[in-house]
């Protein structure tokens, strides 16, 4: 707006000087017989004080001349600074590829390894050892959280592009886990990039009501939102009630409903009790995406010593906050009890994977991953792990001693 009205005083200027010229044609020539120039010197003030005013205003609108230049200094070397660190960090992670590239080499099969191999490429910038990884993973194990992995690598080669091997990904990671985030990311993404703002806002928006506080990409999926909110004709202010729509799915206890417990007999009291575990079971069937809902669920029917159904809460929220480790840790300890003989069930090893695909040094993972080599008679795949794990324990600790001994056995 700036630039189109200094054009237009510039050509007004222009046309008032040319109208207070005159100017003799004698043919053929243009010759200059004369020239006076009316108020000429209100037209140098006038020209000089446009010039001025222009100049500084455009200065003003699209340069910085309030900046600090000590706070200039200081991100200019901050950013210096974070790209070297970027840069020894990718060269650290390209001499741990080659190592792992090389036992991965001896072992396709291990699945530690390739998880690992598929992490240190992401941070080497090995894009194309990463989706090979991956791919290798995911024919050996069909989970949803791997086939969720390969879509995000497969749009950062393609420069964020959602392409079509990554939308057939997505479809098939949604239908087995609706509420894996890094597939919710890339469909909202997709459908951004046909145009349907709209659709992507909703499934964006229910994603970041979802999203943990501690998650480092939250910040990210705030600003796609943001974006799309803006081309969709969302104020500010009505954004901030989408952001923060989220129920309270707690059971109030006034101190008539203790009293009234505190009364009852022991029998009594655990109906009551179940009744109100009930009452909050049942407003969570409505509103599955309170993930700390069905973890008092969870802990209520602990307490009760209901066991199926606190297994059945805990796995409900890990479902819909699928990149939570620590709820996935407490899902495994539930389905395998150390007092139990453990059941390997489909369920319990597509679960040990999830958990190495999130942290591949977990202790508990690595254990159980050994342990399910061994029982299905597959003894250098449990000898590989156990000597990572054992690698990753103090030597003195009950649990190094007793899988070394296990390791001796088996050799």
């Amino acid at each position: 707006m700036l630039f189109f009205l200094i054009i237009l005083i510039s050509s007004i200027l222009i046309f008032y000087v040319f109208k207070n010229i005159n100017l003799e044609i004698n043919k053929p020539f243009l010759i200059l017989k004369t020239l006076s120039i009316k108020s000429q010197r209100k037209i140098v003030i006038l020209s000089f004080l446009f010039l001025l005013i222009g100049s500084l205003s455009i200065y003003y609108k699209i340069g910085k001349p309030f900046l600090n230049i000590e706070k200039l200094n200081a991100s200019k070397e901050a950013a210096i600074q974070k790209n070297i660190l970027d840069n020894q960090i990718i060269i650290e992670n390209k001499e741990q590829l080659n190592q792992l590239s090389i036992k991965s080499k001896n072992n396709p099969n291990n699945i530690t390894l390739l998880l690992d191999l598929a992490r240190i490429a992401s941070r080497a910038n090995n894009i194309e050892v990463e989706i090979s990884s991956l791919e290798k993973l995911l024919i050996l194990k069909n989970t949803p959280k791997i086939k969720s992995l390969l879509a995000q690598a497969i749009v950062r080669k393609a420069n964020g592009q959602v392409i079509s091997k990554a939308q057939q990904l997505i479809k098939e990671a949604l239908k087995e886990n609706p509420f894996d985030p890094g597939a919710n990311f890339l469909s909202g993404l997709a459908l951004s990039q046909i145009g349907d703002e709209k659709q992507a806002f909703e499934i964006w928006v229910k994603l970041y009501n979802n999203t943990s506080v501690e998650d480092s990409w939250k910040k990210n999926l705030k600003i796609n939102i943001q974006i799309a909110a803006k081309n969709i004709g969302i104020s500010d202010k009505d954004l901030l009630k989408y952001l923060s729509n989220k129920k309270s799915l707690k059971v109030e206890i006034n101190k008539e409903q203790v009293d009234e417990i505190i009364k009852l007999n022991e029998k009594d009291q655990s109906l009551r009790i179940n009744q109100m575990v009930e009452q909050l079971a049942n407003r969570l069937t409505k509103t599955k995406a309170d993930t700390e809902g069905w973890l008092r669920l969870y802990n209520a029917y602990k307490i009760l010593k209901n066991k199926d159904r606190a297994i059945n809460a805990i796995r409900v929220a890990v479902l819909i906050n699928s990149d939570r480790l620590d709820l996935k840790l407490t899902l495994l300890k539930e389905l395998l009890p150390p007092s139990i003989k453990p059941n390997f069930t489909l369920e319990v090893e597509n679960l040990i994977i999830d958990i190495l695909s999130l942290n591949p040094n977990n202790i508990e993972g690595l254990f159980f991953k050994g342990l399910l080599a061994f029982k299905k008679g597959k003894n250098k795949d449990a000898i590989n792990t156990w000597e990572l794990l054992v690698d990753k324990l103090p030597k003195d600790s009950p649990m190094a001693k007793e899988i070394e001994r296990k390791l001796n056995n088996i050799k």
